[in-house]
This record gives structure tokens, sequence and C-alpha cells, in this order.
């Protein structure tokens, strides 16, 4: 269960809207089900209301329009096949009268997807998360690799040799282990792939926000 809290965490912290959140979750297959199990029934224990509420864990989207393109994604998982396993489409989302105006929805656990999917290959940035399972580490970085993507990933094993083993080859320039969201300013931070260029943090960022300048002069 710590490792459910803590993928809840990342996959649904600020209503998903994290540019570093889970929205692929690859699990190995002899757990997968219970895994899902697990992950699907605390999630369906998410309380999503007004962020005062001390009881909320989730609040509402940015925008109307940035909650309908979320929509739009559940919704074409299901016409692609997926299965909804909780969250928006399948569960009503009753609110007191104060909040109905708001931008809110259910954090939503989505499966059977395949990897060509537009719910596993684009950044959706809100409350879905899409679980898969694997067979092997070749199989699991070859298709954890097949994004234009690479900001960040998390590992999740008691193994250390794996870890390095499979961090060195994992396209993502920042990669935790058993952890999600640890942060030093010291840290290179950016992305790979189409997720930046380039680091800030600690010395990196003297380099990054330095502007140098060429003067030439004939005489």
């Amino acid at each position: 269960m710590p490792l459910c809290i803590n993928l809840f965490r990342s996959s649904f912290t600020n209503q998903g809207e994290v540019c570093l959140c889970s929205s692929r979750i690859f699990v190995q297959r002899s757990v997968y089900e219970t895994f899902l199990h697990k992950f699907v029934d605390g999630v369906k224990k998410m309380h999503v209301g007004n962020p005062a509420d001390p009881m909320t864990t989730m609040g509402a989207l940015i925008s109307k329009e940035h909650l309908n393109k979320v929509k739009s994604y559940v919704n074409l998982a299901a016409e692609e096949g997926a299965r909804i396993l909780c969250g928006e489409s399948v569960e009503e989302l009753k609110l007191p009268d104060n909040l109905k105006d708001g931008y809110y929805m259910f954090p939503t656990v989505i499966t059977d997807l395949r990897d060509s999917s537009r719910c596993m290959q684009e950044e959706i940035f809100g409350p879905v998360t899409c679980v898969v399972p694997f067979d092997t580490e070749d199989e699991v970085i070859s298709r954890a690799n097949n994004v234009k993507y690479g900001l960040s990933a998390s590992l999740w094993t008691q193994d250390v040799s794996r870890t390095m083993r499979m961090g060195r080859k994992l396209e993502a320039a920042t990669i935790w282990t058993n952890c999600w969201m640890v942060r030093d300013l010291n840290m290179p931070f950016g992305g790979m792939k189409a997720s930046g260029v380039g680091r800030e943090g600690h010395k990196d960022s003297v380099e990054f926000f330095t502007e140098e300048k060429t003067i030439c002069i004939k005489h």
C-alpha cells in the first residue's frame, strides 16, 4: 500500500496538472492484478471538492477549456476499447451547489490501452493515469521510451542493480527510485527529447541564466 500512496500523489497531485506527474504506469504482470485492485480502490476513496476543506484530496482544474480537453482523452480511450476503471464517465460527481460551476472531475484510471493510443503518447496534464502490464525489463524500457517526451520517470524496485541498469537506459532526465518529487536545488533539472533543452539548478543555472555577448571590432 505505501507504493500505491506514492503513486496517488504522483498521479493526482494538483489535479495531475504537474509536468512531472505519472500519466503512464507500467506494472510487472505477476503483480498487475493485485496492484490494480489496490490502486483503484484507493483512488475511489479520494475526495474531490473545495481545497479549503481538510478532507479534500483533489480540487478543480485550471479552466473549463482544459477540463473539456482532459475529459476528451477519457472519451477517446473508451472509443478505442479501453476500460475506465474509475472516475470520469463511470461515476457521478456529486458536488454541493456552491461548487457545481467549478471545473471538477474524478481522478480517473484507464487500462487495456495500446501503447500507440493518444492517452499513452500525449501529455494529458490532468487527473488521468493509464496502467498497463509488462513482462520483461527490455520490453518495458522500450515501451517507456516510445514517446516524444523525457522529463522524468520513477522506478519502484528493491533491486539496486536494476535501478542503475534501467536508469541508464530510460530516456528521462530525472529518475526517482521508490519515491517521487524529491527535489534539491543542487540537482540539474530539465528534460530530454521534446521535454526541453539544457538544465537549470545550482551551477547549471549560472550558464542557463547568463547572457553571453560577443563584441567584434575592426581596427
